[in-house]
């Protein structure tokens, strides 16, 4: 067996079938579909959400009909919609598979029915055994390209924050967040009211400014506590 690299190795993959939500959809659509956001919740399934690019609201309509998509958030401002789909089958998912063998993903969309999955594989695992065990549960996905990178901050401060979210939130709370900030919640201004959202998720305004307001207060404790006050600032308490 090869020794593992010394740095990180990128593995970009084909993925053509329209067994995968986002490749048939893009298909259906001729549009572009783009994974923002994978959510694990507690029963083992998993919430994707997708963003839809050139697509009229009349298509994002249409392919938001069929499975597994679950509901659709509008984005008000433009024609891009945001598709969730459920995942009730995580080893049917090409983003969970790469989970379980500790690749990250980095870039997950397809376009008019040909789909791209880039993953990057830490040096501590062997590439060659990644892609092996991936095509294996996936045999209709080809390696494209195996490429060497540097190591980067950015991609592992990213997997730090996806440990806060996943360790401090609950399933709903996350779901909530990403929903809000998927919607435009979070901008100024608003793209969108807690109304609006509120009635995405089916859920009382009440009820989504509490769990949003539970949720930033976890992670702005998690960051604080295990971040301390950035270098170089002072913070006097009266």
């Amino acid at each position: 067996m090869a020794a593992p690299a010394e740095q990180p190795t990128e593995l970009e993959f084909r993925v053509t079938s329209s067994d995968y939500a986002f490749v048939s959809g893009s298909e259906r659509g001729s549009c572009r579909w783009i994974l923002r956001e994978l959510l694990p919740r507690s029963d083992g399934e998993f919430l994707e959400f997708f963003e839809v690019r050139d697509a009229s609201p009349a298509t994002v309509d249409r392919i938001s009909d069929a499975e597994p998509v679950e509901e659709r958030l509008v984005d008000r401002h433009t024609e891009n919609g945001v598709l969730v789909c459920r995942i009730e089958e995580p080893a049917d998912c090409v983003a969970t598979t790469l989970a379980d063998e500790e690749a990250f993903l980095r870039d997950l969309w397809a376009e008019a029915g040909d789909g791209r999955v880039v993953a990057e594989v830490l040096p501590s695992r062997e590439a060659g055994a990644v892609v092996d065990s991936f095509t294996d549960r996936h045999p209709s996905v080809d390696l494209v390209a195996k490429r060497d990178r540097p190591r980067e901050g950015p991609l592992f401060l990213r997997h730090q924050v996806q440990d806060v979210l996943a360790r401090e939130l609950t399933d709903r709370q996350l779901e909530v967040l990403v929903t809000a900030y998927r919607a435009g919640y979070f901008q100024r201004p608003r793209e969108t009211t807690g109304a609006e959202v509120a009635a995405d998720l089916d859920i009382s305004p009440s009820t989504l400014s509490q769990h949003l307001r539970a949720a930033q207060r976890k992670l702005l404790g998690a960051l604080f506590e295990e971040c301390g006050p950035a270098a170089g600032h002072r913070i006097d308490v009266e």
